[in-house]
């Protein structure tokens, strides 16, 4: 047994039970079979992934300056 297990034993000897079933309940959340951090992609990340695969390089080139402009003139060109 380790020094540091050593020590937790003495200190939950020491304890009275009322609060020995306080850390009971902490320790088994934080003895967990599962990991914190899950290195499995939530369903947004696997959603995100789907939709990557379906991306493709549009085959017309903009100008989007130039379309940007002419909606500006379209929509405020009457304020003059």
């Amino acid at each position: 047994m380790t020094l540091m297990q050593e020590q937790a034993m003495d200190l939950i000897k020491k304890m009275p039970d009322e609060k020995i079933y306080y850390l009971i309940n902490l320790l088994s959340d934080l003895v967990e079979t599962t990991p914190i951090y899950k290195n499995e992609p939530t369903n947004a990340q696997k959603a995100y992934k789907n939709l990557q695969k379906f991306r493709h390089r549009g085959t017309v080139e903009r100008d989007y300056k130039a379309e940007l402009y002419s909606a500006l003139e379209e929509k405020y060109g009457s304020i003059d």
